[in-house]
């Protein structure tokens, strides 16, 4: 059987967006003297609006740069504050170790800049010899939950016919049913929340994405890849 392959999510899957924005929050807190806990309490209804928060930052508060200034440094920051989560990591050199092949398929726009910000997030977060192969939608044309960005990356980990494949994210639209339509097995990462009634219906949910391995690796009586 050719060798199994494991598609990974990155932001809020192997990578904790919230804690990383705790990071940054704390030194733009200090540095601009805006209060820490409003930064995190309006964070969450801004989390794909970035200019809009910074522009109620501004209004709010007086910082003195402008507005595409700071969306620039939080974009330029952001990725140095990640870090390794040593279990995550773990469970990545469990698959790699059993002979699974991992990349990264992930949305994002802008391609030279996305591209290096992928880069960095992967690095910084202790990835780099994991998860090596990434798929951006912005360098592709191609957004999740378009089909076709899981076809393009199994094409760059050279992934022969017949071989398992599997796709873990926290994403049901973009991740879930996109990985379904492409014909993957898939993980959702749930972090607690319920499946809903309606929507896409993944192979197995895991409350972190440490349980992956875990759950992808399980094999039944006649050696088939459930």
């Amino acid at each position: 059987m050719p060798e199994p392959v494991g598609l990974f999510d990155l932001d809020d899957t192997l990578i904790q967006r919230r804690t990383t924005f705790e990071r940054w929050a704390a030194e733009f807190s200090t540095e601009h003297q805006v209060p820490l806990e409003w930064l995190l309490k309006t964070d969450p209804a801004y989390s794909s609006r970035r200019v809009e928060f910074f522009e109620l930052v501004k209004a709010s508060f007086g910082v003195r740069p402008g507005v595409p200034e700071l969306h620039a440094q939080y974009r330029r920051r952001m990725p140095e504050l990640v870090e390794p989560d040593p279990q995550v990591c773990a469970m990545l050199a469990c698959l790699r170790e059993a002979g699974w092949r991992l990349g990264v398929v992930t949305n994002g726009m802008e391609v030279n800049q996305e591209h290096r910000r992928l880069r960095a997030k992967i690095h910084h977060a202790g990835l780099s010899d994991l998860a090596a192969a990434g798929v951006i939608s912005g360098a592709v044309g191609v957004w999740q939950p378009d089909p076709r960005i899981f076809h393009l990356a199994l094409k760059d980990r050279r992934v022969p016919a017949g071989a398992p494949v599997w796709m873990a994210g926290d994403n049901l639209d973009a991740d879930v049913a996109g990985a379904l339509a492409a014909g993957l097995s898939t993980v959702w990462v749930s972090p607690g929340r319920s499946l809903p009634g309606e929507g896409p219906r993944p192979h197995h949910t895991a409350r972190t994405v440490t349980e992956v391995a875990a759950l992808i690796m399980q094999q039944d009586e006649g050696g088939k890849w459930r």
